[in-house]
């Protein structure tokens, strides 16, 4: 195999001299399927590694994340895979003749105004339409419910809750010239319903960001005894190889030296922070209004701070950004006095960042980053440049609680991820006694005093 392929890890990782884990499968990439909610998967045969040659490969096992390269992964695979493609995609799956005899909120009831009855069950999942990407359903064609055997008919339905109102009405029958009596429930009869819900989402709106990781499964090979197999064990994830929906071409060791020789000028002058990345999946925030048709959050909310998602932001991650070079101002406008401070920044590829994640600065001054602009070459994302903005003392998300990174706010908090440098941990100079030794917080720090 020639070192060209070899484009998912450095050489040192990729050799794992005394690892005890199998090696993570290499060129792994994804494609869009050319579809919303579809991407393709692919990565080569990790029995091909000469470090799993000690190994009994048992398969992969994918992760997925929403929210950043840090995770949280969740696994999409119920069983490691043994070939070399993966189709991971929206599923909505048909439920056939769910019971909901006992489902029923109004059974029987009479209208308001009206002399009929009102039948309303719900399901036990919320309704959505066919191959869509996780549409509500509102169509009374989108269920068949049947009322011991035969069809009825259904007057509307509400996907978001899974409520299903069965029509009472009489309708004419044009051959027979006579009414047709509605097929409603008894006390005793068996209702059943035939829906579709939404098993897995894939989210392609506004931008989404979708992360995955692949992990070899395997189980070690006893060298005397080649039919004596070890427990299964599991690439470590900060080990497995790693690929997003931005990523549209594999960084070549050309672009990859560019990439370290720009974090080698951060280094030198640029400012450390951490960021924290908004969520886009999750528990549902109570603040939500269930019923609501746009759910809209509520904007001060403690709990999810305006995003809607309980927690509301994934972080802190450490970075490293350009340096402050724009004046800091107070102007008066129609709400109050307000600081105006807003300046153009850059930093790595890595993490990938969007509109409405925000910075913490080690002096505790809270910045909003705005939309992002990432130059490129071939598609290989190379930087990210974007404006910050310092947010308002009254900004809901300047209540996001970072009292744990206060008084360590150098220290790496998140294993999961790409490897930190060394000029990320405080330093320490184990030759000068610690009474009198100066402390910094980074590498170049280090080299200038010492």
């Amino acid at each position: 195999m020639s070192y060209a392929t070899q484009r998912d890890r450095t050489p040192p990782q990729l050799e794992l001299r005394g690892a005890d884990w199998p090696a993570a499968p290499l060129n792994f990439f994804m494609t869009s399927g050319y579809k919303p909610g579809v991407w393709d998967l692919r990565w080569d045969d990790p029995s091909q590694l000469v470090h799993n040659s000690r190994f009994a490969i048992v398969g992969v096992n994918v992760y997925r994340a929403f929210d950043s390269e840090y995770g949280p992964y969740h696994r999409v695979t119920q069983v490691p895979l043994g070939a070399t493609f993966w189709r991971d995609s929206t599923l909505n799956e048909l439920v056939v003749d769910e019971d909901v005899t006992d489902k029923f909120t109004l059974f029987g009831v009479p209208s308001v105004g009206q002399s009929g009855h009102r039948y309303v069950f719900q399901t036990l999942a919320p309704i959505v339409k066919s191959a869509s990407q996780n549409v509500f359903a509102d169509s009374p064609y989108e269920v068949f419910v049947y009322v011991d055997g035969r069809r009825a008919q259904v007057l509307r339905i509400f996907g978001r809750t899974g409520e299903v109102e069965i029509d009472p009405k009489h309708y004419p029958d044009v051959a027979t010239q006579r009414l047709i009596a509605p097929v409603v429930p008894t006390e005793k009869s068996k209702v059943t319903c035939t829906y579709r819900r939404n098993r897995a989402f894939i989210r392609t709106d506004l931008d989404q960001r979708t992360f995955y990781r692949l992990t070899t499964v395997a189980a070690p090979v006893d060298p005397e005894c080649p039919c004596n197999y070890g427990p299964v064990i599991e690439t470590p994830l900060e080990y497995a190889s790693f690929s997003s929906s931005m990523e549209i071409e594999k960084l070549d060791w050309i672009w990859r030296e560019a990439v370290r020789r720009n974090r080698w000028i951060l280094d030198q002058g640029g400012e450390r922070v951490h960021v924290f990345l908004k969520k886009c999946v999750g528990p549902i925030c109570p603040c939500t209004p269930p019923t609501d048709h746009h759910r809209q959050p509520v904007s001060d909310c403690r709990i999810c701070f305006g995003v809607g998602v309980i927690g509301g932001f994934e972080g802190p991650f450490a970075i490293l950004i350009a340096p402050d070079d724009a004046e800091k101002k107070i102007s008066q406008r129609e709400m109050g006095r307000t600081v105006e401070h807003v300046y153009e920044v850059w930093t790595g590829p890595s993490p990938l960042l969007a509109q409405r994640d925000f910075i913490a600065k080690v002096n505790g001054e809270r910045m909003s980053i705005g939309p992002v602009r990432m130059p490129s070459n071939r598609g290989m994302v190379l930087q990210q440049h974007f404006n910050i903005a310092s947010m308002d003392e009254k900004d809901i998300r300047t209540q996001v609680p970072m009292e744990d990174i206060y008084g360590k706010s150098m220290m790496v908090l998140h294993k999961i991820g790409p490897e930190r440098p060394d000029s990320e941990e405080i330093t320490e100079k184990p030759n000068i006694p610690d009474e009198r030794e100066l402390r910094g917080h980074t590498a170049t720090w280090e080299n200038i005093v010492y």
